[in-house]
C-alpha cells in the first residue's frame, strides 16, 4: 500500500484525492512535461493507476468470488449460461433522477439512442432540438463515467485489447458495423418510467367547471455494454443459421383425411 500511495503522487489520474489519514495534503509531484505546443500529456497509464479503476477493491472481489463458489458447491449445481456470460462480459445500469417531462416525449429520445455507441448517442443528443435531449446527454455521460470508473469498461486502448483487423458484425437491429475495439461502450437498452408528480394546477373549463392538471416526471434507465457482447451475439446467430436444416416447401409425407367435399 505504501508503494501504491507513493506512485499516485504528482501527475496521476487520482491526483487531488485525500490521503489515508483524512488530510488533503499531498506531496507535490514533478511539473507536467509540456510538448512543443504547450499541452500537458494525457492521464497516467501505469498498471498501478489503472488497477484502481479496473479493480478498485480487490479484497472485496475475492471474498465475493469465494462466497459465490461456496454457494454453487453447496447447492450442487453447475453455473448456468447466464451466470457464465455475466462473468465474462460487463455491463452497467444507470437510473436517472426524475426528469420534468412526460414519458411520451422522453420515449422518442430513448428509442433514438438504442444500438448506438456512447459517443454517437452523445452527439445525437447534443444537436437534437428536443428540450429533454440535454437531460439524456447528461445521463449518457454519467453512465459512461460509471462504467469506466466502477466496472473498468472501455479501457481497451490502455490494456491492449485492440483487434489488429476490424471485424464486421451484424447487430440485432440489422445494421452492419465494424468493430476494432472490443471494449467500446454502446447503448444496449434504454427505457423510461413514470416518476412522482411534481405539482398540480387547476385547468378551467367552460360553464364554471374545472379539473386538476398534474405535472409529470419521468425516469430514464440506460444499460451500457461492451462490443464483446455484440460480437458474441453475432457469432451465435451465424452458428444457429449454419446449423438450421434446409426449408422444404413440399415435404414428402402421406396425404390423409381426404374428403369429397371441402372441410369448411
Amino acid at each position: 500500500m505504501e508503494r501504491l500511495r507513493n506512485t499516485q503522487q504528482g501527475q496521476s489520474i487520482f491526483d487531488g484525492e485525500p490521503a489515508a489519514d483524512g488530510s488533503s495534503k499531498q506531496k507535490a509531484g514533478p511539473p507536467a512535461a509540456l510538448d512543443g505546443q504547450g499541452y500537458a500529456p494525457e492521464a497516467s497509464t501505469l498498471k498501478e493507476h489503472l488497477a484502481r479503476a479496473v479493480d478498485p477493491d480487490p479484497r472485496w472481489r475475492i471474498r465475493y468470488q469465494k462466497r459465490k463458489v461456496m454457494q454453487m458447491i453447496r447447492n450442487g449445481r453447475e453455473p448456468t449460461r447466464e451466470e457464465l456470460i455475466r462473468q465474462r462480459e460487463r455491463q452497467v445500469v444507470s437510473h436517472s433522477p426524475p426528469v420534468p417531462t412526460s414519458t411520451k416525449k422522453l420515449t422518442m429520445l430513448a428509442r433514438q439512442i438504442v444500438g448506438k455507441t456512447v459517443d454517437e448517442a452523445i452527439v445525437q443528443m447534443k444537436f437534437s432540438k428536443k428540450k429533454a435531449a440535454r437531460e439524456v446527454k447528461y445521463e449518457l455521460e454519467r453512465a459512461r463515467d460509471l462504467a469506466i470508473v466502477q466496472r473498468g469498461m472501455g479501457l481497451g486502448k490502455h490494456t491492449g485489447e485492440i483487434l489488429e483487423k476490424p471485424k464486421k458484425i451484424k447487430t440485432k437491429e440489422g445494421r452492419i458495423i465494424e468493430v476494432s475495439d472490443p471494449t467500446r461502450l454502446y447503448v444496449d437498452e434504454s427505457w423510461v418510467g413514470k416518476g412522482p408528480w411534481r405539482g398540480m394546477r387547476i385547468q378551467y373549463h367552460a360553464r364554471s367547471r374545472m379539473s386538476a392538471m398534474w405535472r409529470p416526471t419521468t425516469r430514464l434507465a440506460i444499460v451500457l455494454k461492451e462490443e464483446k457482447t455484440r460480437i458474441r451475439q453475432h457469432e451465435e446467430r451465424v452458428e444457429k443459421q449454419a446449423k438450421a436444416k434446409p426449408w422444404v416447401h413440399l415435404p414428402n409425407r402421406p396425404v390423409t383425411a381426404q374428403r369429397p367435399y371441402y372441410t369448411w
